[in-house]
């Protein structure tokens, strides 16, 4: 033993010539010197006179470093010989924490005497094991506990004592994962419901051990397996250089062992890579290229993430990938190098299993791909969804369908608008197999009129309605993506009017067309572009029409073919409601709906994905014929329409088919009455014949002429003076006030039209007998202009145009409980049409 002067203290004594000479130096504790300490009492009962040390000076360690032990009451750590190898060292009635000197890392307090016959009980936690040992007071039991409160060192202490004892360690079910960090030790796990010494109040510990509903494990035996997995091949350690990997409960570790221990147990080094992952499966497409790893993992709350990985991640800046892991709740170390070591897990992870890689959501062959799981599998391969981006899938569910169905969607039956907006939900599924690019629905009404309402149902079919439904305000490459993530489904989408109007028509062509834009890799080469069929359903205040020209622009005929505008208002007085059914008021109504669709959500789209996989051949054949006896009610449109009319039947059909696998609630027709009611709205809208192009084009020249009559063209007869000419700023043509043509100049004419084509302009006015023409192969006429000495080569419109009102419909077809045609609900029969036969664009009577 030295002493050595410090500033800080008087002297210290060295641990140089053993822990016992330096205990042995100082006077044992007596209770008086314990201050009523109760844990110090306990012990000073239970265990050997002169066990509890009272300690003056403070001590060095063998490295020369100081310990501030003076005041302390220390109690020895000894070995399985019962040799003195370290010590704790408490104060009296301190909160602070004990310390602990043991460079052994298994010193152990011992309690009760240390036979080699005798179980030794290991524990953590001092309180713990002084009182089983009471509870005991059993010759044959010994009781040690590790006064490090690490994990690690309880492995330590266990493993040293169990070499010559059997030593058995209490676990909580909820501890099991000591299951994990002692496996491989020569013990025993004792697993009880309860907390050992809440069980010894009630119970003698054979009655405990002979309890079916606790559990004896032999620790050699276990594995490193995480215990959320049910196949163990894929946990095995992986070797990688002079260590391995190994997944433990807690985390994804690299770990080396001491060379010189025979039982290849105790660390050298364990390094923290990340929390538990796994390999699944080696993936790649059906090329054998774009190869990835099939990864899964749990976040704090438990929610499962999986994600098919592109390997192609690991070979650019890693910390991209680590991110989007880290995103979804996958926790990595921030040790740079240890960092590293997921790279070298994730790719060389020895997993034989394959499955094949899709780049799209949506139908693969007989299969309905989600972005974590493919429903319709057959088993026999693997299919998974792999992007660069793990996708945090909106597909959520809460309740039952039962309850869904029964509160929800069966009492809303009569409600035409919320049955065309619940049809549309399941429609997106058969536009792949009806050979349908897809397209949209545009709710439009006033404020609180009930569009957001009508979204969000037909969302909760799918997830949470305030996740699912997406909004127009983001830019159109987001909105690409979010259209490609719902490829062969449905979009809702609320309120146009955040959307910016400069690229709303672009966007809208987008959606429906089902392409994004084609880009370039680092490398110059072309990018696939993204591609999706989708029915999308969107709302706003204002039409697409009146939404554009506030940016300038206008709308045409292909835009407003892709997206039907349908008016919100049911017109029976109450919105978007047809009737009460929920509520004495419309107001209570929605908030019912939005109690029960919050409530409720999810299981519908799931159980109708089931059931179209089941049998996809006679889904299809089921899902044509539907549409073929709804088309046949509207055999008189034109073409335009008719593309339309043909979105509203496959609405229909999957708002019947649903019904039929029993997920809607509703009866045999009512979805088809719904859908027919809507699309009679839009057709008294757009129009039953003709093409609304033609109509959109009239009147476009029409406007033109009303606005800029007397501005912009030069007035021509035959009384005009010769010798004065009338000044025109920004002339666009003449007025002949003898015949009321109006001349158009050829080199105008382009501006005229936009954004229109020239041609179709010509084309249309041709045909509708409203443009004079002597030369029949470029459509112009020539006439005498004041000053010009040659006749003059013009477009020459007629004056019938100002008088010209393109009609949407000349038929007396209405909609639903109005005058006109009336659809009958009969189940799924075919409803006779009594619709009169329409006149052609191209007719005068039909135009003008």
């Amino acid at each position: 033993m030295t002493t050595t002067p410090t500033n800080t203290h008087e002297k210290a004594r060295a641990f140089s010539t053993g822990f016992t000479v330096v205990m042995n130096s100082f006077d044992a504790a007596t209770r008086q010197g314990l201050a009523d300490d109760y844990l110090l009492i306990k012990l000073l009962q239970l265990l050997p006179p002169n066990s509890l040390i009272n300690i003056t000076d403070d001590l060095t360690t063998d490295d020369a470093q100081i310990v501030a032990t003076a005041g302390t009451i220390a109690l020895r750590l000894t070995d399985k010989q019962g040799d003195t190898v370290g010590a704790v060292f408490y104060t009296p009635n301190s909160k602070a924490k004990p310390i602990v000197i043991d460079p052994t890392g298994y010193g152990a307090i011992v309690i009760g005497e240390p036979n080699k016959a005798n179980e030794i009980i290991a524990f953590n936690d001092l309180d713990s094991g002084i009182d089983v040992y009471m509870h005991l007071m059993a010759s044959d039991k010994t009781i040690i506990i590790s006064p490090h409160k690490t994990k690690q060192c309880l492995k330590k202490m266990v493993q040293h004592w169990s070499s010559g004892s059997q030593v058995t360690v209490p676990m909580t079910l909820d501890d099991k994962g000591l299951i994990n960090l002692l496996a491989g030790v020569k013990a025993q796990a004792l697993v009880t419901v309860a907390h050992i010494v809440t069980m010894l109040q009630h119970d003698s510990y054979e009655a405990i051990l002979a309890d079916s509903d606790n559990q004896l494990i032999n620790l050699q035996d276990t594995a490193y397996y995480p215990e959320w997995r049910d196949d163990p091949q894929l946990n095995e350690p992986m070797i990688y250089s002079d260590g391995r990997f190994e997944l433990y409960h807690d985390g994804l570790f690299f770990v080396k062992y001491n060379d010189d221990d025979p039982a290849n147990i105790t660390f050298k080094f364990k390094a923290f890579v990340c929390s538990p992952i796994e390999v699944i499966a080696k993936t790649r497409d059906t090329g054998s290229t774009t190869w990835g790893r099939l990864l899964q993992w749990r976040d704090d709350d438990s929610v499962l993430h999986t994600w098919s990985m592109p390997l192609s991640l690991l070979q650019g800046d890693a910390r991209e990938y680590r991110k989007e892991l880290a995103s979804q709740g996958l926790n990595i170390t921030t040790n740079p190098k240890q960092r590293s070591y997921l790279d070298t897990y994730i790719q060389n992870y020895p997993i034989h299993k394959r499955a094949l890689c899709v780049d799209k959501l949506g139908w693969h062959d007989k299969q309905y791909i989600l972005p974590d799981r493919t429903i319709g599998s057959d088993g026999k391969q693997l299919i998974v969804y792999q992007s660069a981006n793990s996708i945090n899938s909106t597909l959520t569910q809460q309740g039952e369908l039962a309850q869904w169905r029964d509160e929800l969607c069966k009492p809303l039956a009569e409600q035409s608008r919320f049955v065309f907006s619940i049809a549309c939900a399941f429609a997106g599924q058969l536009l792949e197999l009806l050979e349908y690019d897809g397209g949209g629905f545009h709710l439009l009404g006033s404020s609180s009129m009930g569009k957001s309402l009508s979204l969000k149902l037909a969302a909760s079919v799918w997830g949470n309605p305030d996740r699912y439904v997406k909004t127009w305000r983001s830019t159109d490459n987001a909105l690409e993506g979010t259209a490609s993530e719902h490829n062969d489904s449905f979009l809702p989408l609320d309120e146009i009017s955040e959307c910016d109007p400069k690229i709303v028509g672009k966007t809208v062509y987008m959606l429906a067309n089902g392409q994004g834009k084609g880009r370039s890799t680092t490398t110059g080469h072309n990018r696939i572009a993204k591609t999706w069929r989708i029915i999308f359903l969107s709302n706003g205040e204002e039409s697409l029409q009146n939404f554009m020209a506030q940016a300038g622009q206008k709308t045409n005929a292909g835009i407003e073919v892709r997206v039907a505008h349908i008016d919100a208002d049911a017109g029976k007085g109450l919105k978007t409601f047809d009737s009460l059914v929920l509520a004495e008021t419309g107001a209570a109504q929605a908030d019912k709906i939005k109690e029960l669709y919050h409530r409720y959500y999810g299981v519908a789209g799931i159980a109708w994905l089931e059931h179209i996989t089941s049998d996809k051949a006679a889904t299809t054949a089921t899902a044509r014929q539907l549409v073929s006896d709804f088309m046949s009610q509207y055999s008189d449109l034109a073409p335009q329409a008719h593309r339309v009319a043909k979105r509203f039947a496959i609405v229909a059909a999957a708002g019947e088919m649903a019904t039929l696998a029993g997920i809607t609630g509703w009866q045999a027709g009512q979805a088809t009455t719904a859908v027919m009611t809507c699309l009679d709205n839009w057709l008294d809208n757009y129009g039953r014949d003709g093409e609304h192009e033609q109509r959109q084009i009239i009147e476009h020249i029409q406007a033109f002429i009303e606005q800029h009559g007397s501005s912009r063209f030069q007035p021509c007869h035959i009384h005009m003076h010769q010798d004065f000419e009338t000044k025109i700023t920004n002339r666009a043509g003449y007025h002949n006030y003898d015949t009321g043509e109006y001349y158009f100049s050829t080199s105008t004419f382009d501006e005229v039209c936009s954004p229109f084509n020239k041609s179709k302009v010509l084309q249309v006015l041709d045909e509708a007998g409203l443009l004079n023409v002597t030369e029949s192969d470029r459509r112009t006429c020539r006439v005498s202009l004041p000053f010009k000495k040659n006749r003059t080569r013009v477009y020459a419109i007629k004056n019938e145009i100002l008088s010209c009102e393109p009609t949407k419909s000349t038929g007396t077809l209405g909609t639903l409980g109005t005058t006109g045609t009336t659809h009958m609900q009969q189940g799924l029969d075919t409803v006779p049409s009594n619709k009169t036969p329409l006149g052609q664009l191209g007719q005068s009577s039909s135009i003008c």
